[in-house]
């Protein structure tokens, strides 16, 4: 068949062939693959099939199930089991022997720098602060501020503007109106008898 792709069959589909095949075409012949079976020949072949496919699909649950044990108990007890082996590692760190039966791996020495490392470490270190514009503590504390006195300068609150009163310098109380004079009422005057020759006359002509 070359190189093409050949189709998975599950497993519940190989037990189908094998559990089929001699119900219903025991008398089959299958010529497939350059390969001829008889029924019972294909059941058979078809059964060492099974059995294969059937244990790693087992073996996949079987290992997915342990990744997950494995997973919860790392999260749980991984901190201390990592605790005690960093801890015998530093109980033999001078001795090689048993690190290494321990299969832990002896820390490296710490190399100290050679002249010409030191200082192109020193170098470096400037150039990085220069750039920055950082300073360090003695250059730090050569630093003050340019302030030789304060000046107060007061501020006066504003006053309010003076009345118009206030402004002549003195209060005149308003007049207050004088009342109306008071007219009395005009009684009659009696009349007045009449005198001289008018009067005389009129009596006589009475008499």
């Amino acid at each position: 068949m070359g190189s093409s792709t050949i189709s998975t069959i599950s497993v519940e589909e190989y037990q189908a062939l094998v559990t089929n095949i001699p119900l219903q075409c025991p008398n089959a012949i299958f010529t497939v693959a350059g390969r001829t079976f008889t029924a019972p020949q294909a059941v058979t072949f078809l059964q060492t099939v099974l059995t294969a496919v059937a244990a790693v699909a087992t073996a996949k649950v079987a290992v997915k199930t342990a990744e997950t044990a494995a997973e919860e108990m790392m999260a749980t007890d991984g901190a201390a089991a990592k605790g005690i082996r960093d801890t015998i590692g530093l109980m033999y760190s001078n001795n090689p022997t048993i690190l290494a039966a321990f299969k832990v791996a002896p820390k490296k020495a710490r190399q100290p720098l050679s002249t010409a490392a030191r200082a192109a470490a020193t170098a470096k270190r400037r150039a990085t602060r220069l750039a920055r514009g950082t300073k360090g503590k003695k250059q730090k504390a050569q630093i003050s501020g340019n302030v030789t006195g304060v000046t107060i300068t007061p501020i006066v609150a504003p006053t309010s503007a003076p009345t118009a009163s206030a402004t002549t310098g003195s209060s005149t109380p308003a007049a207050s109106p004088s009342p109306s004079p008071s007219v009395a009422p005009t009684a009659p005057s009696p009349a007045t008898p009449a005198t001289g020759s008018g009067a005389t006359g009129g009596a006589a002509a009475h008499s």
